[in-house]
This record gives structure tokens, C-alpha cells and sequence, in this order.
């Protein structure tokens, strides 16, 4: 009996490998939402029988998909689909009555099996509805692989910090020198941060990465990470989370496109960089943007990543044959 699934997730790269594998061998029905909201529409107007369910969306996430399910009167069977692989991620969501936790990127073998484990028929060819979003372009294909990093990144702190990190959105996207300049200008305006600079280079990608970093518990998000005062000066604390925050995200980065990368020592950004350089006057950058927060520390660690333009091209290449 025909199964109908619906893909709530804001990757169209996720849309895509999934369809791919349920349209090739499944008996099944394909619905899509981009944000927990649109989910829930799908869920009471197309008797949905199993949700693959992202934790991370605009709009509406996954977590208030799972509170808000229970007034719609019937329950499908959820399958959560996530970057954000934090143990306490994966302990609120089956206490909101997930039923299955499956990381990113996904096992396919994990994934036929679970399908196996729901009676979800097998076939030579499903029934679905037209999708428009399986064309993938570059920028939204390296968002995924950025949310995957980020989540890899924040199970890392959290372990380290026995606490919820809130998993942010990644914003990913090209930026001129002039925003560029005007990011940066901002950055050392404010009075109530400290920005750290780390440079990083791989597979022919060259970098730059700035934390700012605000709060009043700063030195004691770096003492539950490990890191400790000689003095009374707090750039040292700074500098060692910045240091963790680029480095457990380029590691996950590394896995997924096959590239090593080395960093250089990070350093207080004042003390580093004359942005008005002419190398940086005509460039245009590759950006990742997002923010790590703790739940119940009141600390806030704002990330830039930006790549020159020769990176761009590279990544656009292993971006296609990921494609």
C-alpha cells in the first residue's frame, strides 16, 4: 500500500537525495515543505503517514513542529533527519514523541533499513508529485554541507560544556569588499565585543575567519571548555574559543569535501590585518555567517568565514560533483 511521506526540510539538496532514493524503489506518495509551518499544513491536508522531519528551518522549526503535532489530532510516524546531533538534541525529541533519529548526512543503508522497519512497499518506480526544487545550485548545496558542519561543531562545545548549544542557521552567500569593509568596521565599533582573526587554507581554498565574540560569561564558557586566565586579561580565554569554534567546524567541514585544512594561530583582530590593503579593495568573498549560542550563559559567538574568489571556483567544482 502506497506510503505518503512528506520531506519537511529547507535543504533542496536534502529534497533531492531523498526524492532520489524513495522515487527510485518506493511505493510511495512525495510531499515537500521548506519550514516546520508549511510542515504542518502538508501534515492536516494530506493524511501524511510518515514525516522526515529537519530540526533546524526558518519560520518555524522542528522542535515546535513536534510540540504543535498533538492539536492536529493524529499522529504520523516522525523521522527526525538533523545536523544538530547533540545528544540533549536527540533526548528533547524523542521526549516530544519523535519516533527515529537519523543524523546527517544520512546512511542510505540506515535509511532502507528504517523504510523496511515501516512497511514502506518496494518497487521499480513510485508515484510522485512534481517537485521543482531538484535543480541545486552551488550556494544552496554548500549551505547543507555548512548546517552538517555546524551541527558536528555544536555536539563538540556542548559535550564540552555539559549544555544545549541553540543551533543556528547558516547564512551562506557572496560579499563584496565594501559590506565586507563595512562588517569589519562594525565589528571593532563595538565596545561590548572582542573579535578574533584566524586564517585557514586547504585544497587550494585560502580563508579568513573572524569571531566576535559578546557576553557577560565569557571567561566562564571558557572555563567549562577547558580554557583558563593567567592573568587578568580575557583575550587569552577568547582566543582559545575562538580557536574551537573554527576548527571544530573545519574539521567537519574537511570530512565532507575531502580537503584538509591547517589554520594559522588566531590573534585579537586589532592587532592583526590593515583591511584597507589593496588585496582586499576589489575582491569579491565566499561567506558562511551563523551564531552559537549557549541556553542558559549569556554568551553570543558571531562566526564570518570568507574566501577569495579563486576559492569560489573551487568550491563551485566540488560543490558539481556533489551535485
Amino acid at each position: 500500500m502506497s506510503k505518503n511521506i512528506l520531506i519537511c526540510d529547507d535543504s533542496p539538496l536534502v529534497h533531492k537525495s531523498m526524492t532520489r532514493l524513495l522515487n527510485a524503489s518506493y511505493d510511495v506518495h512525495l510531499f515537500y515543505a521548506e519550514n516546520g509551518n508549511e510542515g504542518l499544513d502538508k501534515i492536516a491536508k494530506n493524511n501524511i503517514d510518515i514525516v522526515f522531519l529537519d530540526l533546524t528551518m526558518p519560520v518555524m522549526d522542528g522542535f515546535e513542529v513536534l510540540k504543535r503535532l498533538p492539536s492536529l489530532g493524529y499522529k504520523p510516524t516522525i523521522v527526525i533527519i538533523s545536523a544538530d546531533v547533540q545528544k540533549e538534541a536527540t533526548r528533547r525529541c524523542l521526549m516530544l514523541g519523535a519516533d527515529q533519529f537519523l543524523s546527517k548526512p544520512f546512511d542510505k543503508n540506515k535509511l532502507t533499513q528504517l523504510l523496511l522497519n515501516l512497511n514502506v512497499t518496494r518497487i521499480e518506480k513510485s508515484i510522485c508529485d512534481t517537485h521543482k526544487g531538484l535543480s541545486v545550485d552551488y550556494i544552496a548545496g554548500f549551505r547543507e554541507i555548512a548546517n552538517i558542519s555546524l551541527g558536528r561543531g555544536a555536539a563538540i562545545i556542548s559535550d564540552h560544556l555539559g549544555e544545549f548549544i541553540k543551533m543556528p542557521l547558516p547564512c551562506v552567500s557572496t560579499m563584496g569588499s565594501s559590506d565586507l569593509a563595512m562588517t569589519i568596521a562594525d565589528i571593532r565599533s563595538d565596545p561590548q565585543s572582542i573579535a578574533i582573526a584566524q586564517r585557514f587554507v586547504g585544497g587550494g581554498i585560502h580563508g579568513e575567519t573572524l569571531v566576535d565574540l559578546r557576553g557577560e560569561d565569557i571567561v566562564e564558557f571558557g572555563e567549562k571548555l577547558g580554557f583558563s586566565q593567567t592573568n587578568d586579561d580575557k583575550n587569552e580565554v577568547v582566543i582559545d574559543i575562538a580557536n574551537i569554534m573554527v576548527s571544530s567546524f573545519l574539521v567537519a567541514l574537511s570530512e565532507q569535501i575531502s580537503i584538509p585544512f591547517s589554520v594559522r594561530q588566531p590573534i585579537i583582530l586589532e592587532e592583526y590585518m590593515n583591511w584597507n590593503h589593496k588585496e582586499y579593495q576589489s575582491d569579491d568573498y565566499f561567506t558562511v555567517e551563523y551564531t552559537y549560542q549557549a541556553e542558559t550563559l549569556d554568551v553570543e559567538c558571531e562566526v564570518l568565514f570568507m574566501m577569495d574568489s579563486q576559492s569560489t571556483k573551487i568550491i563551485h567544482q566540488i560543490m558539481e560533483t556533489l551535485n
